[in-house]
């Protein structure tokens, strides 16, 4: 059924509206890698992934509820599951100069969180969370910077700042070391393909970004590209062409390509899934017919 296929990962394994399936997923990439190791070694993870559940359904001290249908729990679970296999794919690939344990926990917490600015402050009530689209990476990075460091992770704020790389506009500069460098890499592009690769991602961008826009008072902008859902939509492929695929080929150093490595073989489910999108669009555009976007999706503010 559409209404179950649609909350799973691109390789059909996970379902991204279950924490417990999200962390045995991302745990056993850890195991694999690392080894056997007592689980109070993913303490830092496993305490990321229940407090990201609480926070999107309004149950984080400082914090209220989720309201953003597209930026939700899902895409929230998804970019923290691309992460752990970008950097599963990364120190296959770097065996000799590879990201630790540690490092490796701090950088899928970025990932998870790295939408974390949408959700509206306590005493924000008054403002709807897709207002904050202007500023929520640097909102994110001064939470992560403050969660990190309470969590004893060293260099806080210097990894927290990585959050920026998801600013589509955002130069990485160059005061990075290499290793924040990768990381910065890893998680910019993380957050496009987990978008990108969604089994609902076309229903999504009509149905939850554009009221997304719209509420930020974007869609209603004079010289706005995309007045209406299905503007956008034929906007998207340009928009792929163009600035994604200039952002993941030149400014993250074409680090999608780890997932090649990832998955050792000759199918790539991330890339696989992002071309039946971009096929299933460019045929609804020929036939000017978005009726041909059939799905439902529907936002995930509390996981099950």
């Amino acid at each position: 059924m559409l209404s179950h296929l649609h909350q799973r990962d691109p390789t059909g394994e996970v379902d991204l509206h279950n924490t417990e399936d999200v962390r045995e997923a991302i745990t056993a990439l850890l195991t694999s890698r690392f080894g056997a190791t007592p689980t109070a070694d993913f303490g830092l993870l496993n305490q990321a992934l229940d407090d990201l559940a609480r926070a999107y359904r309004g149950d984080f001290p400082g914090l209220l509820r989720c309201d953003t249908p597209y930026h939700d729990l899902r895409h929230a679970f998804d970019t923290g599951l691309t992460m752990a296999r970008l950097l599963d794919g990364y120190n296959q690939r770097h065996a000799d100069q590879g990201i630790d344990l540690p490092l490796c926990q701090a950088a899928i917490v970025l990932a998870l969180f790295h939408d974390i600015g949408f959700l509206r402050r306590a005493d924000e009530a008054d403002l709807i969370g897709a207002a904050l689209v202007r500023d929520h990476e640097q909102r994110g990075v001064e939470f992560l910077a403050g969660y990190l460091s309470q969590a004893g992770v060293t260099d806080s704020q210097s990894l927290a700042s990585l959050v920026l790389a998801t600013h589509i506009h955002y130069t990485l500069p160059d005061t990075l070391s290499a290793q924040e460098r990768a990381l910065a890499n890893l998680l910019g592009t993380a957050d496009l393909l987990s978008q990108l690769s969604d089994r609902c991602y076309l229903e999504k961008c009509r149905d939850f970004l554009f009221a997304e826009f719209t509420a930020a008072g974007l869609a209603a902008a004079p010289d706005t590209p995309y007045p209406t859902p299905e503007a956008l939509l034929s906007q998207t492929p340009n928009f792929y062409r163009g600035l994604l695929r200039s952002r993941l080929n030149d400014d993250f150093d074409q680090a999608y390509l780890l997932l090649d490595v990832h998955f050792g073989s000759d199918s790539n489910p991330y890339q696989e899934a992002i071309q039946r999108n971009l096929d299933y669009l460019a045929a609804a555009i020929e036939a000017q017919d978005f009726s041909l976007l059939r799905r439902h999706p529907r936002s995930l503010i509390e996981a099950e």
